[in-house]
């Protein structure tokens, strides 16, 4: 099978991804680098003392799984470093996308989200887990093709708490707009449109990727045959 040896700069979403995931991460992380459950930007329940370190541990492993799930769709290190691939692939199943969306499950029962929010929640966390494992499942059994279909869905959960904001944040420039409307329409787009766009993205690019076509068998051996 031919390899794509396009150096990093000819693939033109490398360097916006990157910077996408830079830019969020130094936006999103510093409150809860402080430990200190006054800075969260999450509402806690005070009547689950648990709430804010499962919070920690949800964003810790979210931020993992963010990061290494960039580095499982580039194709150079993949081509180039295949035992740095596997080992970022196990980082970001055990250590990022799984952890986060099992805490992910844990937490939703207690927070203030409506039931809009906390089904949008569940439904992300247990999608964002069953395109995970299957993607690992694909690779252990060598499938590799539908490895990487599966782990490009797993990359659009990965990508929604990115998504779900790029979605809310201009809708607080719109007026007239009450408390109650931002809770709603910020739910909508954080809990629900992020995963949904991301997904929809993910399905029309693997429809439109050109595939490589199988090579034709040499004629050779049946004209030595004849």
């Amino acid at each position: 099978m031919a390899t794509d040896t396009r150096p990093w700069w000819r693939r033109p979403w490398v360097v916006p991804l990157t910077v996408l995931v830079v830019g969020f991460l130094v936006y999103a992380l510093p409150p809860y680098l402080t430990l200190d459950p006054a800075q969260s930007r999450s509402q806690l329940n005070a009547a689950f003392p648990p709430h804010y370190p499962m919070l920690e541990l949800h964003i810790a492993f979210g931020t993992v799984a963010i990061v290494t799930v960039c580095l499982q769709l580039w194709p150079w290190l993949r081509q180039r470093h295949p035992a740095v691939h596997r080992t970022s692939g196990r980082l970001y199943v055990f250590a990022g996308m799984g952890p986060s969306a099992v805490l992910a499950l844990a937490i939703t029962p207690v927070t203030s989200l409506t039931l809009i929010g906390k089904v949008g929640a569940v439904a992300w966390a247990v999608l964002g887990l069953i395109t995970t494992i299957t993607g690992f499942l694909m690779a252990r059994r060598r499938r590799f093709s539908d490895h990487r279909r599966w782990m490009l869905y797993s990359f659009a959960f990965a990508m929604t708490p990115i998504t779900g904001r790029a979605l809310f944040y201009p809708v607080l420039l719109v007026p007239g707009l009450d408390f109650q409307d931002l809770v709603l329409i910020g739910q909508i787009g954080a809990f629900w449109l992020g995963w949904i766009i991301n997904v929809a993205l993910v399905a029309l690019w693997l429809r439109r990727a050109p595939r490589r076509q199988p090579r034709r068998p040499s004629r050779a051996p049946r004209q030595a045959a004849a």
